[in-house]
């Protein structure tokens, strides 16, 4: 802060008017003794005195009951358009030889690896409290569902032996698990189950294998996607998830290359999901009222797309640092995106926490 600026103005430089007349007065002798005394006097009051003050030892009671927090105001950036990032993202990392699951907050802070598995885990969500992580475990010929608490570090097995369960969603009550499961007798078709494991059940099988699935924001419609009758085509439906015995509606015609991962829009009116030729998959918005999906990344072989809780982010895996697998971040309208981990071992399968 600059200082205020002083601007001293003086008197003319005439005399001024003597107040006692030059009358003459006799001159009275002072002793030179006394001058000297009387001096020394004077410059003893002049110069200050201080007292110092012993330090004293601190008592515990004079400490602070709480460790103050500066607040400090960061300097703006070309990237601070990132700097309210919320939320912690959960996401497959492979580590050696294993896939492992990984968190890191949306900022790209607090990295951290929850599993030391001596198996492979895929597919990780947040449970609806964030209190923990249920993801997919690979157990010779099955993969089955657990759910890992993050207080007391328990694994608590979900399913068991019920097929190839993979890809669970948390219904937005948290109530309800939709996952995907591919049995010996059946293709992958859709299940659900409580929150907790229980009652695991088939929801519904389609004509063809289901790829990806997941909850509208209000819980009534589940988004899923299933193989065309064409080669590496996909085509996405809704379902009445109260009455998944009604035949699903189709919202598209036979997409090409469509991945496992969907994600709804806030106001439910719209997915995310990657799609297009093997090697060369990006990011759309498909508009489930006309069917119309709006291109959001552009080369780098993107994957597994997923809205920050207040819907103006996505995140994603891509190989786009140079064929390296890492997350990144982008506006939810496809622009300034932001690379999040840069790990050369590969980071993929990220899943936004509520």
């Amino acid at each position: 802060m600059s200082l205020p600026n002083l601007d001293g103005k003086y008197t003319s430089g005439k005399r001024r008017k003597k107040l006692f007349s030059d009358s003459p007065r006799r001159k009275v002798a002072i002793p030179a003794s006394i001058v000297i005394i009387g001096i020394l006097l004077l410059l003893f009051w002049l110069v200050p005195v201080y007292t110092i003050e012993p330090v004293l030892p601190i008592q515990p009671e004079d400490l602070p009951t709480t460790t103050p927090v500066p607040t400090l105001t960061p300097t703006p950036t070309a990237t601070s358009v990132f700097a309210s990032f919320g939320g912690r993202i959960v996401f497959t990392c492979t580590r050696g030889e294993i896939n492992q699951i990984c968190a890191v907050n949306a900022d790209g802070t607090n990295y951290k690896q929850i599993t030391e598995s001596e198996r492979n885990n895929y597919y990780p969500t947040f449970t609806p409290d964030m209190k923990g992580v249920v993801f997919a475990t690979n157990e010779g010929d099955y993969f089955d569902l657990f759910l890992l608490n993050f207080d007391d570090s328990k694994l608590t097995r979900l399913t068991t032996y019920i097929g190839n369960a993979f890809s669970p969603k948390f219904s937005p009550d948290g109530s309800q698990i939709l996952f995907l499961n591919l049995t010996k007798d059946t293709h992958a078709s859709l299940w659900s189950m409580g929150g907790r494991g229980e009652n695991p059940r088939l929801l519904y099988l389609g004509p063809r294998k289901i790829v990806g699935a997941d909850w509208s924001p209000d819980g009534k419609t589940i988004a899923f996607a299933m193989a065309a009758e064409q080669v590496n085509a996909y085509e996405i439906f809704l379902l009445n998830a109260s009455d998944p015995t009604a035949p699903p509606r189709r919202v598209t015609q036979a997409i090409e290359g469509v991945t496992g991962s969907l994600d709804w829009a806030l106001d439910g009116k719209s997915l995310l999901l990657c799609m297009g030729p093997a090697g060369d998959k990006d990011v759309f918005r498909l508009d489930l009222a006309t069917g119309n999906a709006i291109q959001l990344t552009f080369g780098g072989n993107n994957a597994s797309a997923s809205y920050s809780p207040d819907g103006q982010y996505i995140v994603y895996n891509s190989l786009r640092n140079d064929g390296q697998a890492d997350l990144f971040i982008v506006r939810a309208d496809g622009h300034s995106t932001r690379l999040l981990l840069d790990n050369p071992e590969p980071d993929w399968q990220p899943v936004w926490g509520p």
